[in-house]
């Protein structure tokens, strides 16, 4: 299949709330990466590898996470047009379509609900000289606290810039889901440019907006 534009921006490669009962938190994608990625000191909040390809929990892990994405309205971030019919697509996305990690809260629970707070996608490309990733970030409802979802943000820019060695992060926003641009900029990207009618909202065309994010950026906001 043909990989758009739009699927290279979103880091999905052209591929792309129930309540739980107690449940330890799934594998990840091996047994050596339950580590995460990158912790601050006394961090709350870790972003950890995932791949459901090693999860025997994996049938129910993706369901519940794809049904809390649709009841907090998120799939269209991911999936445009998407709501009802993506969940192959989504259960691709996370069995190694894209590098995927989990974001986890420190909240002493084994629920789900309670210590997942969300996910985040990248995939690395060149482009041009530089090393840069096609990240997206998707935090459920509950986490919009801030502190939450910037502390996820924050802890996998510094796994980019300071584990990966990449130069620029970059994503793509739909123009009508001003949430989701207002999260994009707090976390410290920019718009450097649009492409129109080249995204979907709520089934309607809308811009894609580009945001990016340099290394040197990062840096001059006070991180190593």
């Amino acid at each position: 299949m043909t990989q758009s534009l739009l699927d290279t921006l979103s880091g999905t490669n052209g591929t792309a709330s129930a309540t739980v009962t107690v449940t330890p938190l799934p594998v990840a994608s091996s047994p050596s990466s339950t580590v995460p990625l990158h912790r601050a000191d006394a961090a709350e909040v870790s972003v950890i590898p995932y791949d459901a390809r090693f999860d025997p929990q994996a049938d129910a892990f993706l369901s519940w996470m794809w049904k809390r994405m649709q009841d907090d309205d998120l799939v269209d971030y991911y999936f445009p047009g998407q709501k009802d019919t993506g969940f192959a697509t989504f259960v691709r996305l996370m069995s190694g379509d894209a590098q995927v990690a989990l974001v986890v809260t420190g909240v002493d629970s084994d629920q789900w609900e309670d210590r997942i707070a969300g996910f985040v996608t990248w995939t690395r490309q060149r482009w041009g000289m530089t090393d840069a990733v096609i990240g997206g970030f998707n935090i459920f409802r509950k986490f919009w606290d801030h502190k939450t979802a910037d502390a996820g943000a924050a802890e996998a820019f510094n796994h980019w810039f300071s584990e990966a060695g990449v130069e620029i992060v970059l994503g793509v926003c739909p123009a009508a889901h001003a949430l989701a641009m207002r999260f994009d900029k707090r976390i410290g990207m920019h718009e450097v440019g649009r492409i129109p009618k080249a995204h979907i909202f709520k089934d309607k065309p809308c811009d894609a907006v580009l945001y990016a994010l340099t290394r040197e950026e990062w840096i001059e906001k006070g991180h190593n």
